[in-house]
């Protein structure tokens, strides 16, 4: 009887539920993930789509330490990022349940991050269905709000507004879609994003770290070269003021 890529996946499905007695949580969900994207590959949406679900539910509960969170929740974003193979529905629940599990992370950095990074899940340059602008603008402005919610509880607990490193980050996220062509992405909001860093650097003068100082002063730096270019994109950044 030929072996079928349908019956080789039932083998590794196997082979991976084997790990749960060693145990060997992160492992096991890094092979779900792995199966997921050779079913992609293949074309097997049903089979892909169970792989994932099996990566979530272990995810929510066998992975327990925060660092390991943080890692499989990159991980989950990748893959699912890579993934072709889902129609609108199947990719709607994943992608769903991919900004749940970010926002929920232990850390506000780490959710800030997680969240960010779930952006791309609604904009994918090689895949024609997937460019909703509204949606990435959403993750974004969430990611803003949580950095918000660190730099306020840096405050509280150190008596500064510590380190305005995730709010360069996602700067740099808003000129990624906005160079991507993403109406959503307007010159005014990064704009605004630049001020408001600014304002968050002036107002801890007596904390400042040279590492996120140099993040912004590069980001700035780039942004002038983008205006001075000229064609399309000199264009697009010419109302931006650094």
């Amino acid at each position: 009887m030929p072996a079928t890529p349908k019956k080789i996946f039932q083998i590794l499905n196997q082979t991976i539920e084997a790990l749960f007695s060693v145990p060997s949580p992160e492992l096991a969900l890094r092979l779900y993930l792995e199966c997921a994207e050779a079913a992609n590959d293949c074309d097997l949406e049903p089979v892909a789509y169970d792989f994932f679900t099996q990566a979530f539910v272990l995810y929510e509960e066998e992975v327990a330490d925060s660092k390991a969170q943080v890692t499989a929740i990159h991980l989950i974003i990748g893959t699912l990022q890579r993934m072709n193979v889902f129609g609108v529905e199947n990719r709607d629940t994943l992608t769903h349940k991919a900004t749940g599990y970010s926002a929920k992370l232990l850390k506000k950095p780490d959710q800030c991050r997680a969240v960010y990074a779930c952006s791309h899940l609604f904009w994918v340059d090689d895949q024609d269905g997937v460019k909703d602008g509204e949606r990435v603008l959403l993750c974004l402005k969430r990611a803003l709000r949580i950095a918000n919610a660190a730099q306020q509880m840096a405050s509280v607990t150190r008596g500064s507004s510590g380190p305005v490193t995730l709010f360069v980050e996602i700067l740099n996220k808003y000129l990624y879609f906005f160079e991507k062509g993403n109406p959503q992405i307007t010159s005014a909001a990064i704009q605004g994003l630049v001020e408001l860093i600014k304002t968050e650097m002036q107002s801890d003068s007596t904390n400042v770290s040279p590492a996120p100082d140099a993040f912004f002063s590069s980001t700035l730096r780039y942004i002038q070269f983008q205006k001075q270019k000229g064609g399309v994109m000199g264009e697009k950044y010419a109302p931006i003021k650094v």
